[in-house]
């Protein structure tokens, strides 16, 4: 786990920021 972290960590920040925007739309979707 924190080899992968240490190899991507702007995917994981990424994919956070991602899933943050995905459920504001679909808050904002409903």
């Amino acid at each position: 786990m924190k080899t992968e972290r240490k190899i991507n960590p702007k995917k994981d920040e990424e994919q956070k920021v991602a899933e943050q925007m995905f459920k504001k739309a679909r808050l904002w979707a409903f």
